[in-house]
């Protein structure tokens, strides 16, 4: 079980590879906030991907979960004390509440999870590991990597660091 915020959502669909996240996590929660944003935003735009957000939350492994008044209150009080918005501070306070890894791509983002002790993992580090638990070769994790570039940006460091470990993973 895991907790995504919306751009990773958002991406994976896009990319026709969400259905990845069933497979490397079970389940996959997410906050009203995100729901809101994600599903209810896409659908009021048609915006790409988001039919694979609706069926995976009819098939049940995409989940919304109310968050409980401590949640709330985390919530709150990131959002007052960060730049962060309320998805992404939702998202935080949802995974550090249930002690849950969490999706996230937003850098400031993963900078507050990092201060609030909650494990995050980018939608590179998603790709990366659905490779590494052969659930895409090396070719579709390649294709799938330089398609994401085209979506988001992604540093070339980064990008270079990843593909190394996939290859080195191969050997």
């Amino acid at each position: 079980m895991i907790v995504a915020d919306a751009s990773p959502l958002i991406v994976l669909a896009k990319l026709k590879c969400l259905g990845l996240l069933n497979g490397l996590y079970g389940e996959v929660l997410i906050g009203p906030v995100i729901k809101s944003e994600t599903i209810d935003s896409g659908k009021a735009i048609n915006a790409p991907g988001v039919e694979q957000l609706e069926a995976a939350l009819e098939a049940g492994w995409l989940r919304t979960v109310r968050l409980t008044a401590q949640e709330r209150g985390l919530m709150q009080r990131l959002t007052r004390r960060s730049r962060l918005d309320r998805g992404e501070a939702e998202s935080i306070a949802l995974a550090s509440g249930r002690d849950l890894r969490l999706i996230i791509d937003d850098k400031e983002g993963r900078s507050v999870a990092v201060v609030a002790e909650v494990e995050h993992v980018g939608t590179v580090g998603v790709l990366l590991e659905a490779y590494l638990q052969q659930s895409l070769d090396l070719g579709e994790f390649e294709t799938t990597l330089r398609d994401l570039g085209r979506i988001l940006w992604l540093s070339p460091a980064v990008v270079a660091e990843v593909l190394r470990l996939a290859r080195e993973a191969k050997t």
